[in-house]
């Protein structure tokens, strides 16, 4: 087999960072190599009481009292508590954002940007639950943190699922000039509302 003349070797790994596992290196507005810069967590603040789930299907716990319902969920949310709100209360959180580059690296201009929505059994995001809720965060220097306050009131609807829900904090850099918001990372974070209260 004749060997590439290196301008088609050229033309070859062109068109390969153009498949599924390249396009998203390359596309105009992505910001992938500040990913790993930017670590963000997300805190539920005082939840009413904790939610488990396992083969059987979901468990709620509230001061004492307990109910179960038979809904299955992927394995890999077994094992773990998530935090508990009641239909028509409202649920609060916090969002952190810290910039890990290293001192002396360009500050980040981001928006932030949460939304909630109803986990579907598949572990997939299903209905929204709530508006999104979008902050700007103004020169996120290296080793900086800064604390972002959110909350929703969760619909007090018979028709709405219980079960597991999904918070998902969606971070984009702002592009000087332009105005525009390179996609960077996304974080998610479960919780939990059930339909029947103690």
């Amino acid at each position: 087999m004749k060997k590439l003349s290196s301008s088609v070797a050229f033309v070859v790994l062109f068109l390969a960072a153009f498949t599924v596992g390249g396009i998203i290196v390359l596309a105009e507005g992505q910001h992938i190599g500040e990913r790993d810069k930017i670590d963000v967590q997300v805190e539920f603040l005082s939840p009413r009481g904790y939610t488990t789930t396992d083969m059987a299907g979901i468990h709620y716990h509230f001061n004492g009292w307990e109910s179960f319902e038979r809904k299955i969920y992927p394995a890999s949310t077994y094992g773990k508590q998530y935090p508990l709100y009641f239909m028509g209360e409202r649920m609060r959180f916090q969002v952190r954002l810290t910039n890990t580059a290293e001192k002396g690296a360009k500050a980040f201009k981001i928006r932030v940007n949460a939304v909630n929505y109803v986990m579907e059994t598949t572990g997939l995001a299903g209905q929204v639950l709530a508006p999104a809720q979008d902050w700007i965060v103004q020169d996120l220097g290296p080793g900086q943190t800064r604390t972002l306050n959110g909350e929703i009131l969760i619909p007090n609807d018979p028709t709405l699922p219980s079960g597991l829900d999904l918070t998902k904090v969606r971070i984009y850099h702002l592009n000087s000039g332009n105005g525009t918001a390179g996609f960077i990372k996304e974080f998610t974070a479960t919780w939990c509302p059930p339909r029947l209260q103690p």
